[in-house]
């Protein structure tokens, strides 16, 4: 079953199943999963003229599947974002 992943007010993106991302600067994501929280990298590529969100840098025992719930909240977001 597909969770559903919704963006509401205040810039957050948000699951069904527990998670939300947001952006803290334009260069910083916030993803929580219930009460685990870890910080994302993001750096815009001029050669690819898109934003890379930095996952394998947080992907930890505690969060087994941020690359999987970025990828699903970036398609939300405004621009070009990449999930590395």
């Amino acid at each position: 079953m597909d969770s559903a992943v919704q963006g509401i007010p205040g810039g957050v993106i948000e699951s069904d199943e527990g998670w939300a991302v947001r952006f803290l600067t334009p260069e910083l994501l916030e993803y929580r999963l219930g009460r685990v929280a870890c910080l994302v990298n993001v750096e815009y590529s001029t050669e690819r003229h898109a934003s890379h969100i930095y996952a394998t840098e947080s992907a930890s025992m505690l969060a087994p599947r941020l690359r999987e719930h970025l990828i699903q909240a970036a398609t939300f977001f405004r621009g070009n974002y990449v999930v590395v």
